[in-house]
């Protein structure tokens, strides 16, 4: 269970705005068929097919297949309404049994096609890799293969049996469901609230049923209308050549042929079934644009295969009581062109509990790259190629997301630095709160009040009606500190907290800090804040650890970092941040983070640091304690990676 934490002080936040609608991808198709003429003239014109094709036995006005040989061909009249055809059968009775038989069939192969596609495309996008590829194989298979030159063929063979030719053309139709299913999962997979969701220990059949799902299903909705129409057609065309279905039974297809072979003698008879199917298919289309045109742009999809771990799994190390987080050399690697290169270069720290470390440094330092690979969260391109990070004593890296789900959520937490990103749109804040704690073992009927206190516990002052809210209906800070509530249902132990007030304004910056400040406060939680804000680790941290060109340049006691930094690059960052009693233009570090390719062997600040010496080049630069009478591995001691560090007298620039 839970532990309660206390509650912050009282903050001024936000009311949030009354929920308003729905913000699924199904509530949203469905507004736009509800808003749409064309769409709502197809249900309509649906519907009436659908039920006279029901009735059609107890309200149609004859038998259809009645001959009366002394009525051929005859034009609408009181006894026959749409006339008869070459054999005297009243038109509109065979009208009205024709289509029976069509939107069974096409309803037949809509369906499996949706049976096989869903899954397969929620397969094939979601873990990616070598199932990725040989469905994708089978998809284009289904795209080569001449579907009706199959059918015809098929027809021949099993004459009359509609069920058949139906059932093979729906599985020919579950490429295309594939395709779809697939490349929209995808794009759901990188989305921040479904990594939320696996941070949290979701298993992944809980994540693709509930946060990748609903996103696929109103897409689904407008192919399988589609498809529907595709099927009516076909069998039409069948049944046009004789091949689909049984010749007893009436279907517009053949009325059609009926007519084409009287067209000079009677070209009326081509009018009721080509109309009929003419609008039938129309309907179909127009809803299927009607879905399309309601789903969102979506950016062009990234594959999220699952990765193949790179990393050693190694035995812990004898840990005190007090520590939570150790990394020790870890190296994450990229491919860059066709080498594997490390973007991370060996970053070693330690988070204790009630204790709040930064990370800090300029974007491309790698320093979101280093919490992704603790938490097993990096893309499938990148592998850690040495190192360890232990949690507790537990190693992380080098297990499976099974195993890394009984941690994650539970003792390790993770919060994104985009929260409104972080939180599935499709679901009200209430809703994914209570699903979470569910997941970590709260009853149900506890879940809710447990998440009205979570919401208490982050600040919000109008718990009850931000559970009723969706995500885009609350304001940036509040939405952060909904995912910190959500990150805080599982009671972790370690925090891991990625730019979390990079977007926020000053005010609201300052209560999430003093929200933080909070949850440590208690002495059994602990936090990794990566940020490139050196107010921000001022205000906050006990430890600072600095990060360059993916390697630690220096760390330490917050104070004694800031308040004489002993790398030039510490320095250059402070001398860079305004303050009060800077007079004049602000420091500016000239050049650029190098990249991975560039890194040099030397020191990799040397490039534009304005001590820098020729020696500073020659060979690589340990993390070292520039005190002599310090051990360099233990903490808070001071350890800077610059060979000039006991020479130069470093003060904050001005």
């Amino acid at each position: 269970m839970s532990t309660v934490i206390p509650a912050a002080a009282p903050i001024a936040v936000e009311a949030p705005v009354a929920p308003t609608s729905s913000a699924t991808p199904v509530a949203r198709a469905g507004r736009a068929i509800a808003h749409s003429p064309a769409a709502l003239a197809g249900l309509a014109w649906l519907a009436l097919v659908i039920m006279v094709s029901a009735l059609a036995g107890a309200i149609a006005p004859s038998d259809p297949l009645a001959q009366h040989l002394t009525a051929l061909l005859q034009s609408p009249s009181s006894a026959h309404w749409l006339g008869t055809d070459s054999l005297g059968r009243d038109v509109l009775s065979r009208l009205m049994h024709g289509g029976g038989t069509l939107l069974w069939g096409a309803g037949e192969a809509s369906l499996i096609a949706v049976l096989i596609g869903v899954p397969a495309g929620l397969a094939s996008g979601y873990w990616g890799g070598w199932i990725d590829t040989a469905i994708s194989w089978l998809t284009d298979l289904t795209f080569a293969v001449p579907a009706f030159v199959i059918l015809v063929a098929l027809a021949v063979i099993y004459p009359g049996n509609t069920a058949v030719l139906m059932g093979v053309l729906g599985v020919l139709a579950a490429g295309a469901a594939t395709r779809l299913v697939r490349n929209s999962t995808r794009t759901v997979r990188d989305e921040l609230f479904v990594d939320a969701a696996r941070v949290s220990g979701l298993p992944t059949r809980l994540i693709i049923s509930r946060h990748i799902l609903p996103t696929v299903i109103a897409p689904v909705i407008m192919l399988s209308a589609t498809n529907m129409a595709i099927g009516v057609v076909v069998l039409s065309s069948l049944s046009f050549l004789g091949l689909g279905g049984s010749p007893e039974t009436p279907s517009w297809g053949q009325m059609i042929y009926e007519a084409s072979q009287n067209i000079t003698g009677d070209p009326w008879l081509l009018v009721p079934p080509g109309a009929v199917l003419i609008l039938t298919v129309v309907a179909f289309n127009l809803i299927a644009s009607t879905v399309r045109d309601s789903l969102p742009g979506s950016p062009p999809p990234t594959r999220r295969p699952r990765r193949e771990r790179a990393a050693r799994r190694s035995s812990a190390p004898p840990t005190d009581s007090g520590t939570l987080l150790k990394v020790d050399g870890l190296v994450v690697g990229f491919p860059i062109g066709t080498t594997l290169r490390p973007v991370v270069d060996g970053v070693t720290l330690t988070v204790r509990r009630g204790e709040t470390v930064g990370l800090v440094g300029e974007s491309g330092s790698g320093k979101s790259v280093t919490a992704l690979a603790i938490l097993g969260l990096l893309p499938p391109s990148g592998a850690v190629l040495a190192g360890s990070a232990h949690f507790d004593g537990t190693e992380l890296l080098g297990r499976t997301d099974r195993q890394l789900g009984r941690i994650r959520g539970r003792g390790v937490a993770y919060i994104a630095q985009e929260p409104m990103s972080a939180l599935d749109p499709c679901f009200t804040i209430g809703h994914q709160l209570r699903e979470a704690l569910h997941h970590f073992g709260t009853g149900r009927r506890a879940s809710a009040g447990r998440a009205r206190e979570l919401l208490v516990e982050v600040g919000i002052n109008a718990p009850d009606r931000v559970l009723k809210n969706y995500p885009h209906q609350i304001s940036g800070g509040m939405a952060q500190r909904v995912a910190i509530a959500l990150a805080l249902a599982g009671d972790p132990a370690l925090l891991i907290a990625d730019e979390p007030t990079t977007a926020l304004d000053v005010t609201v910056q300052a209560a999430i800090l003093d929200l933080f400040r909070d949850l440590v406060a208690t002495g059994h939680r602990g936090l990794l804040l990566v940020t490139h804000d050196l107010g921000v680790v001022a205000d906050i941290c006990d430890r600072v650890a600095v990060m360059y060109a993916g390697q630690l340049v220096e760390q330490g006691v917050t104070a004694d970092v800031l308040d004489a930094p002993r790398h030039p690059y510490t320095q250059a960052l402070l001398g860079a941040v305004p303050s009060l009693e800077s007079a004049g233009r602000l420091s500016v570090i000239p050049g650029a983070v190098p990249l991975p390719t560039a890194w040099p062997v030397g020191c990799r600040f040397a490039g534009r640091c304005r001590y820098a010496q020729d020696r500073c080049s020659a060979e690589p630069i340990l993390l070292a304690d520039a005190d002599a009478d310090a051990d360099a591995d233990a903490d808070p001691a001071r350890a800077t990676r610059c060979i000039r560090a006991g020479e130069l007298a470093l003060e904050r620039a001005r």
